[in-house]
């Protein structure tokens, strides 16, 4: 059985309250060092606020965890870590829409990232996150537009892009059908090696 998005949000407030106080950092320290509001952090950990990926990284970032620490269901025992079975996918909705983000990465601290990106008809994404590394993605299914610094392209199934993620960058399903990317994630290590 797939975990609902409804699920995981119930879990997202839970753990990044319980990563905060084992940090002992306290509601506004966390949202200062995150550079949000006080009030977002509160209304996240309370599950009254449907955040975006790019506030739940910026809070991940702030508490030094990567995002598949409050993101990712535990793996069962059972399967080595490299595995993140189906059924077992974390979701999030984002957006008004909602877009549904499913995570296909293992859980854990690694510097590449896999997840399908369903965009409702006349849906966008308009709130990533820009940080050193590259962004890179595989239309599945239906159309899509890509923004990169001002640059459009419209994409079709089977259609790939790939760009560095520190420039200006949008997703857009401009129809009135569903559409379904696989994106990546490869972000730089701290050290600045890729």
């Amino acid at each position: 059985m797939l975990q609902t998005p409804s699920r995981l949000s119930d879990l997202i407030g839970p753990r990044i309250r319980a990563l905060r106080l084992a940090r002992g950092m306290s509601v506004n320290s966390l949202a200062a060092a995150a550079g949000v509001s006080a009030g977002i952090v509160s209304q996240i950990e309370r599950d009254r606020a449907n955040p975006s990926l790019s506030t739940i990284e910026k809070i991940c970032d702030a508490l030094g965890v990567a995002t598949d620490a409050v993101l990712t269901a535990e793996p069962p025992a059972a399967d080595p870590a490299f595995v993140c079975r189906a059924n077992r996918r974390s979701h999030i909705q984002v957006g008004a829409a909602p877009i549904l983000k499913e995570m296909i990465s293992p859980p854990g601290d690694r510097n590449l990232r896999l997840m399908l990106i369903s965009l409702p008809p006349r849906s966008e994404n308009l709130d990533m996150v820009m940080r050193p590394g590259q962004k890179a993605g595989l239309v599945m299914e239906g159309e899509i537009r890509v923004v990169v610094a001002e640059r459009a392209a419209r994409l079709f199934p089977g259609d790939g892009f790939q760009f560095s993620s520190t420039q200006p960058h949008s997703l857009h399903n401009d129809t009135d059908l569903p559409a379904k990317v696989l994106w990546v994630i490869a972000e730089s290590p701290a050290d600045g090696a890729f």
